[in-house]
C-alpha cells in the first residue's frame, strides 16, 4: 500500500472556497442564526437533536420569519435524537410552509406514523421502525442557499451554549464552509429527504464523506484505515466516545510503531456515563504500544476531530461502533494552513489541561471500574 495516500487524497479533492473552524460554540450559533435570517432563497436544516429549549426557539423563530419571507425551509430531525418533538411543534412549522421529516420516529411514536411512507399499514410501520431503532441520523449539518454549510458535532441544542448551560456547557468543534462543494452537500440532505441513494455522490473528490448507504459506509470506514496506516508525522484525534474497531486499535498501534505521533483526547466526563468505563478497556493495548492517551476533566467534550499529517477531519462521526455500523454521518475534510493552524493550537490546549494516562494509572484503577468496562465491553456492538 503507496505510503502517499494522504498526499494523492489532498491533490485530488476539490478545494472548498472558505473553512472557517468554531471552537467556541456560542459564536457559531449567532453567526449561523445570522445567516438564517439573511437567507434568499433556500435553507436545509438536519440535526440528531433540535432541542425545544432556548436555542431551539431562536431557531425556530428565524425560520418561521424565513418562511414568512417564502424561503423553503427543510428539517430532518432523528426520532431518537429529538424524541421531545410532538405533533404541535411539526404542525406549527409546515402551517408556516415549513416542510419536516422525522427520519425513523420510535415505535411508539403514534403521532408521526404518517411520516413514515415505505409502507402501509400500523402493524407493517411498527415493524419497520422497530427493526430500524437503533438506526440514527446523527449529522447536524446546516445549509444555506446551496453555498454555505456548517456542521461539525453541535446539534441545536444549548447543551452546547456557555450562557444556557452555566458555564458547563460542552465542547465541540463546528465548520463553515463555502463553495461549490456544498451542492454537493445539499445532495446528501436529499438522499435522506427522499429515502435514495444517489450515484453520483461516490466521487472521492468531494471534500467530505458521508455513510448513506452500504457501499458508502465500507468505503469510509476502509478509507479512515488506510489513513491512519498511511500517515507519517502525527495522528491526533478528539474522541468522546472511544469504542473502535479491532482493526482501527491494530492501525493506530502500528502507527506508533511506524514512528508516528499518535495521541488520542478524551473527556473524562461524558453525558453517556458508561463511556469512560468502556473506553478504559482499550487503554492497555493502546498505551502498549506507546500510544498517548490524555484525559480531559475540564467540560465535556462532544467534538470529533482528527488530525492526519495534512489533513483535518472534522465532523459527526465517533470512534465507535455506532459510528461505524448504525448511524448516518458526516465528515468534512479540511486541509487550508489556517484550519490545520488553529486545531493544532487547540489540541495542544486541551493537552496541557488533561491528565495523561500511563500503564501504572491505568493498573491502579479500582477493581470494580476494570470489570464494568469489560462487562459493558460485550455491548459494544450497541455503543
Amino acid at each position: 500500500m503507496s505510503n502517499d495516500r494522504i498526499t494523492r487524497l489532498l491533490n485530488n479533492l476539490r478545494p472548498w472556497d472558505s473553512e472557517s473552524l468554531y471552537y467556541d460554540s456560542d459564536t457559531y450559533f449567532k453567526d449561523l442564526i445570522a445567516e438564517l435570517d439573511q437567507a434568499k432563497q433556500t435553507i436545509e436544516i438536519e440535526s440528531y437533536i433540535f432541542s425545544q429549549d432556548d436555542l431551539g426557539k431562536r431557531v425556530i423563530r428565524s425560520l418561521l420569519n424565513a418562511a414568512k419571507r417564502d424561503i423553503n425551509v427543510r428539517i430532518i430531525i432523528d426520532g431518537l435524537g429529538s424524541k421531545e418533538w410532538q405533533l404541535a411543534q411539526v404542525f406549527q412549522l409546515t402551517s408556516a410552509g415549513i416542510k419536516v421529516k422525522i427520519y425513523h420516529p420510535l415505535p411508539w411514536h403514534l403521532s408521526f406514523y404518517q411520516e413514515v411512507k415505505i409502507v402501509k399499514g400500523f402493524f407493517y410501520k411498527f415493524l419497520y421502525l422497530f427493526s430500524r431503532i437503533n438506526k440514527r441520523d446523527h449529522r447536524k449539518l446546516y445549509i444555506i442557499d446551496k453555498n454555505a454549510a456548517w456542521t461539525g458535532s453541535l446539534n441545536l441544542s444549548s447543551s452546547h451554549i456557555c450562557d444556557d448551560s452555566k458555564n458547563d456547557n460542552w465542547f465541540d468543534c463546528g465548520v463553515k464552509v463555502t463553495g461549490k462543494p456544498v451542492t454537493d452537500l445539499s445532495y446528501t440532505f436529499d438522499e435522506i429527504w427522499r429515502g435514495i441513494s444517489l450515484h453520483t455522490l461516490g466521487n472521492k473528490r468531494l471534500p467530505f464523506r458521508t455513510n448513506n448507504n452500504v457501499v458508502k459506509r465500507q468505503r469510509k470506514n476502509l478509507e479512515l484505515i488506510r489513513l491512519i496506516r498511511s500517515s507519517k508525522k502525527r495522528i491526533w484525534i478528539i474522541s468522546p466516545y472511544l469504542v473502535p474497531s479491532k482493526r482501527i486499535v491494530k492501525a493506530l498501534s502500528q502507527a506508533r510503531q511506524r514512528g508516528v505521533g499518535v495521541k488520542l483526547l478524551v473527556s473524562k466526563r461524558s453525558d453517556v456515563i458508561v463511556f469512560p468505563l468502556v473506553s478504559t478497556s482499550y487503554y492497555h493495548s493502546l498505551l502498549s504500544s506507546n500510544v498517548e492517551i490524555f484525559e480531559y476533566d475540564g467540560r465535556i467534550i462532544h467534538a470529533k476531530t482528527m488530525m492526519l499529517d495534512e489533513i483535518l477531519i472534522v465532523g459527526s462521526s465517533n470512534l465507535n461502533h455506532r459510528s461505524f455500523l448504525h448511524d448516518l454521518e458526516l465528515d468534512i475534510i479540511l486541509n487550508q494552513p489556517s484550519s490545520l493552524q488553529n486545531s493544532a493550537k487547540k489540541f495542544e490546549q486541551l493537552v496541557d489541561l488533561s491528565s495523561q494516562m500511563t500503564l501504572e494509572k491505568l493498573a491502579k484503577l479500582p477493581w470494580y471500574k476494570h470489570l464494568l468496562g469489560k462487562i459493558i465491553w460485550r455491548l459494544r456492538y450497541w455503543l
